[in-house]
């Protein structure tokens, strides 16, 4: 009688023979990479930095309409400017530190509920899509028909191994960043799952970027962004900007 032979160690396994929602799960993972590299190149390419001036009307929080900038640099600084009653305030996080300026005077030690503008810096660095690849703690993952937002043609989930927070980014059939949802905390104003809807896309210096967001904060309504200017890869915008005031303009 003939024994029968053993598989040997090393041996190729047949994937015919894997369970099928075991081969759907690796095609899966594997087409997360490509979904976020076919949405950089859509917008233009990979960016180092990516500054904007905004007009907002606000409805929640406090009402009314505020004038802004945020200027981002991969991975992880960000200042966000505002201009309210007449005074020019910033808030800047320099990859390690954050610092509160009011026109070009800095605060000895910024109020305690900035500390939540790292929910802001976090969110900047999801929707500018480029730092996802870069960061350990960053888990990508596409989703499946059955998971994706409505009208999303395709959508990428982005979990933060650290802390478990979730973020969802739907894209349309050009691959385009369409809307994002995820938690933040917008210090004294708000905190909940922010979700944003991006539109009326415009070329800007090579790229191809959102002049309209529509943000919900828990399903209500809470501001539309009306982007005045892009400004991508602004030379000037080193990693020390983050630890000064803001410039006064954009080039």
């Amino acid at each position: 009688m003939t024994r029968p032979r053993k598989e040997r160690l090393g041996r190729k396994r047949d994937h015919r023979l894997l369970p099928p929602l075991l081969l759907l799960a690796l095609a899966v993972a594997g087409c997360a990479r490509p979904l976020l590299e076919r949405a950089i190149a859509a917008r233009g390419g990979a960016l180092q930095s990516l500054s904007r001036a905004s007009q907002a009307e606000v409805v929640r929080g406090f009402p009314g309409q505020w004038a802004w900038r945020f200027e981002y640099r991969v991975p992880d600084q960000l200042r966000w400017t505002i201009e309210t009653y007449g005074e020019v305030q910033s808030v800047s996080y320099d990859g390690r530190t954050v610092r509160y300026f009011l026109g070009s005077a800095s605060l000895p030690a910024p109020p305690a509920a900035l500390g939540d503008f790292a929910s802001i810096v976090r969110w900047t660095s999801v929707t500018t899509l480029d730092a996802l690849a870069l960061d350990p703690d960053v888990v990508l993952r596409e989703l499946p028909a059955g998971e994706r937002p409505a009208g999303a043609a395709a959508a990428l989930e982005v979990s933060y191994r650290s802390d478990g927070a979730r973020y969802v980014l739907s894209f349309d059939g050009s691959d385009r960043l369409v809307a994002a949802e995820g938690p933040v905390v917008v210090p004294t104003i708000v905190e909940g799952r922010l979700r944003a809807a991006f539109s009326g896309f415009t070329p800007t210096g090579g790229y191809v970027l959102p002049s309209v967001g529509d943000y919900t904060i828990e399903g209500e309504p809470f501001f539309r962004e009306t982007v005045l200017r892009w400004v991508p890869n602004d030379p000037r915008l080193v990693p020390a900007s983050f630890a000064a005031p803001p410039a006064p303009d954009f080039r």
